[in-house]
């Protein structure tokens, strides 16, 4: 069977466009004798129907993922393909399906069908059955139109063998000319956090255990295997939290650092942490994950007091916030970043200000993003059943376009919406994020690199310097917003955009320069730069 695979472009997919739960679809479709090719579509050329539509006149069956950012652009595109081709069956997965099929279904004639959960087995199931001809209903974890009526079938247990899954195909990197910042890989499904506003713990009804993890030696294979195919060296894992679950969680990723060290790959990576999962008796692990690579770590603060924690139904305490920001901070070659949700429904004025101190506080507030982040509700998370209890919800609420359509327990905080979202549309802003993190790993693998070198102490310097400056930004930060806080509703934020947007910029190029200076320096004594 002839399969297309569409990457709908948007959100999170815009800077890094690679969707490794596409790849392993297509992985295992292709180990099971289809013809599959994953193509990506831009949002912005949805309506350029003549761009794409021509791809799919010899398919059979086509997929889509889906998100709740996507969701409309997704239809839209699925729309303008049913209306050329008729007869082809179009299917979606991805969280959205997962959570709100019935709804698709109901909403969108264009989609035949639904893959609730892990799509792997479910969606070859689908292909045999439409290549046969059979009927759907012994597909386990699909919904479907039957008579004009939307079927449910049962949900498929969850797949508990990660090692038995093919390696996903890289088809979106050959696509980009095998130029990605980095690649993603998926050691484990399933998080054992509770967060409410998350998509990854939404009370799924699948049988089995929410974690799974592959084995070691199956992870480090396949980087193995990207390493020799392509040479190529920084990745990101996108498992929810790389140290789950407990004591076992932490040895398997002990084993994975180990088995990357002795088979001597030169390799960069980045993870995310769980706040509570943290303390100094990891010191000796976290060393061993540096060796082995670790350069970057996420962790989800995400509330400045303990108030907010519980709101959000986090694990982590406040204790455990600090307790993990004090024991990263003996080792700065770990670039530590964060989520954190500024402004929800439920926040005073008092709690913006815990917030914004305790960003400060921690001595990795440079990325002001952080103080204008405001909860984003997804589909049937916690937080969204616990909004429509509260009345929070707006009228004009809509699963497919309704991250903010939501109202604030307390007026006195509802009228920073606008004014978040106006210093959000700053470039400056987004780009500062993104030079940081670079930033940090432009003088982190000089570090690595040269270490016993007689450049060391000029790198180090830089290093020191590049400091000063997120210093001198962060408390900027704090101070732009709480003088924000205490202008109320009068303020002008046009003129507070200007002077944010011009310190930003005047600080990167200042930044910029001596990084010019510096990497001018040690090219002409013939270091090497491109540090992969």
């Amino acid at each position: 069977m002839n399969i297309i695979l569409v990457a709908t472009l948007g959100g999170d997919l815009v800077r890094s466009t690679e969707h490794v739960g596409l790849g392993y679809l297509s992985a295992y479709l292709k180990q099971h004798n289809h013809e599959v090719q994953t193509i990506e579509i831009k949002e912005e050329s949805i309506f350029h129907c003549e761009t794409y539509l021509d791809q799919f006149s010899k398919c059979d069956l086509v997929g889509f993922t889906t998100t709740c950012i996507t969701m409309k652009s997704v239809a839209q595109i699925a729309f303008e393909i049913k209306k050329r081709y008729g007869s082809l069956h179009i299917s979606c997965g991805g969280h959205m399906a997962t959570f709100s099929g019935y709804d698709i279904l109901q909403m969108y004639p264009q989609f035949d069908s639904v893959i609730r959960g892990e799509g792997e087995i479910t969606f070859s199931e689908l292909a045999e059955a439409l290549e046969s001809k059979r009927d759907l209903s012994g597909i386990k974890g699909i919904s479907y139109r039957k008579a004009g009526r939307v079927v449910q079938n049962e949900d498929r247990a969850l797949i508990s063998n990660l090692d038995s899954l093919p390696f996903p195909d890289r088809d979106q990197f050959e696509l980009h000319n095998r130029n990605f910042q980095y690649l993603r890989i998926s050691s484990s499904r399933g998080c054992l956090g509770h967060c409410g506003f998350c998509s990854s713990f939404v009370g799924r009804t699948q049988k089995g255990p929410r974690w799974r993890g592959r084995s070691p030696k199956n992870v480090v294979d396949e980087i193995e295997t990207l390493v020799k195919k392509y040479n190529f060296r920084t990745f990101d894992f996108v498992d929810s939290t790389f140290e789950d679950p407990g004591k076992e969680g932490k040895q398997r990723i002990r084993e994975i650092a180990l088995e990357i060290i002795n088979r001597g790959l030169k390799i960069y990576y980045n993870c995310c942490f769980r706040a509570e999962n943290w303390s100094d008796a990891d010191a000796g692990l976290l060393e061993l994950l540096i060796q082995s690579g670790l350069e970057k770590v996420n962790i989800g603060f995400e509330s400045g007091n303990d108030k907010g924690l519980k709101v959000l139904n986090k694990i982590a305490t406040m204790e455990d916030n600090w307790r993990s920001i004090h024991v990263l901070k003996n080792f700065p070659m770990i670039y530590v970043t964060f989520g954190f949700i500024m402004l929800h429904p439920y926040s005073s004025l008092q709690d913006l200000k815990d917030n914004a101190a305790f960003l400060h506080g921690t001595g990795i507030g440079q990325v002001i993003r952080h103080y204008f982040w405001m909860l984003e509700v997804y589909p049937n998370t916690l937080l969204e059943q616990k909004l429509k209890k509260d009345g929070l919800m707006s009228k004009g609420y809509d699963i497919n376009d309704g991250m903010y359509q939501y109202k604030f327990l307390l007026p006195e905080v509802e009228y920073l919406v606008n004014i978040f979202k106006e210093m959000l549309t700053l470039k400056s802003v987004w780009d500062f994020e993104i030079f940081d993190i670079q930033l940090h790993t432009f003088i982190t693998r000089l570090q690595r690199t040269y270490s016993g070198a007689s450049v060391a102490e000029e790198i180090n310097g830089f290093s020191a310097l590049a400091d000063q400056h997120r210093k001198k930004i962060a408390d900027f930060n704090y101070q732009f917003f709480m003088e924000l806080l205490a202008c109320g509703r009068g303020m002008k934020t046009d003129y507070l955009k200007r002077e944010l947007d011009c310190f930003i910029l005047e600080q990167m190029n200042e930044i910029k320069a001596k990084q010019y200076q510096l990497g001018l320096s040690l090219r002409r004594r013939g270091y090497e730069m491109k540090l992969k």
